[in-house]
């Protein structure tokens, strides 16, 4: 079987799964709870060996599961700049649209 995504991260592995199941692509996670054993076991050396892995269960879907992950994640991955409040100075993530410290609304 081929993996069609692997991170170190399990919450964006369960992210993709979400993904391809919301797509109705059948698949499953390998590796879930082996992350935080990492070189302890028999001395492996290969840690990233270990990270959780997502497997879709029909080989059919591989190349599918990877292109909509591949235009999930590459969308994903720009993101714009943070923006400066004007009442309070306070720096805020691109995607908040009002301060998070005073609720002043992000300027157009």
């Amino acid at each position: 079987m081929t993996p069609v995504f692997v991170d170190p991260d399990l919450t964006r592995v369960g992210f993709a799964k979400n993904i391809l199941e919301s797509a109705g692509i059948s698949c499953f996670v390998q590796n879930e709870n082996t992350r935080s054993l990492g070189v302890s076991v028999m001395g492996f050396s290969n840690p990233a060996l270990l990270d959780p892995a997502l497997f879709v269960t029909d080989e059919t879907q591989v190349e599918a599961a990877k292109e909509l992950l591949r235009d999930h994640f590459a969308t994903g991955a720009a993101t714009a700049a943070e923006w400066t409040c004007p009442a309070c100075k306070e720096s805020n993530p691109s995607s908040f649209d009002e301060c998070w410290k005073c609720q002043t609304a992000k300027p157009q």
